[in-house]
Parts: C-alpha cells; sequence; structure tokens
C-alpha cells in the first residue's frame, strides 16, 4: 500500500523540486502554479532523482559534473518487484539443478 507519492516537479526539461504529494492531480497543478503553464509533475518514487537533474523522452537524468554529461538515472524497483525476481532466479535454479542431478522437475 502507498501511502505517500514522491514527484518531480519539472519544468524546462529540468526537476526544480522534488515534493511528497497526495495525488498526481495535485501535483500537477501545484507545478504549474509555481513554475508556469508549461511545468508539470512526474512520479519519481522508484527514481533517486533531485534538483537539478534533467527529465526527457521519459527518463531522468544526472549531469555528472566532471564530464558534463547526462547520465540515465536506473529505475530502483520496488521490494516487491526483487523478491518476484528473487523467486524466478530460485525457480530457474532449481531446474537446472535438478536437470544436473538427473531427477525431474514438474511445477
Amino acid at each position: 500500500m502507498i501511502v505517500h507519492q514522491v514527484f518531480a516537479q519539472i519544468y524546462e526539461g529540468e526537476v526544480k523540486n522534488v515534493m511528497v504529494c497526495d495525488n498526481y492531480e495535485l501535483a500537477n497543478w501545484i507545478s504549474r502554479a509555481t513554475y508556469g503553464n508549461e511545468a508539470f509533475a512526474v512520479d519519481c518514487l522508484q527514481y533517486p532523482c533531485s534538483n537539478g537533474d534533467k527529465y526527457h523522452d521519459g527518463s531522468f537524468y544526472h549531469i555528472d559534473p566532471e564530464t558534463n554529461e547526462e547520465i540515465l538515472i536506473e529505475y530502483v524497483p520496488t521490494q516487491e518487484e526483487q523478491v518476484q525476481e528473487l523467486k524466478s532466479s530460485n525457480d530457474e535454479l532449481f531446474i537446472a539443478m535438478s536437470d544436473m542431478i538427473g531427477g525431474a522437475y514438474n511445477a
């Protein structure tokens, strides 16, 4: 259950602020009221973005201070997604081990 939602306020391709808000519509309204009609909100709960980062083409980017290059900010899976991924990996390992020792696995 999600209690709070986290949104990045985007204006001119830049993360201007990261805020906690009850819902997207309110976050979007606050973004437009604060930065102008071209501003918008983007759900960023699973992305470690911060003020000054860039947003375009549906992705967040951090600017490397040494090279001034954009570095993609990777999605951080939820705990539920991580558990599901581990379960899938364990199932695959179990099947592979069964095949190696000559056993049969029936799902």
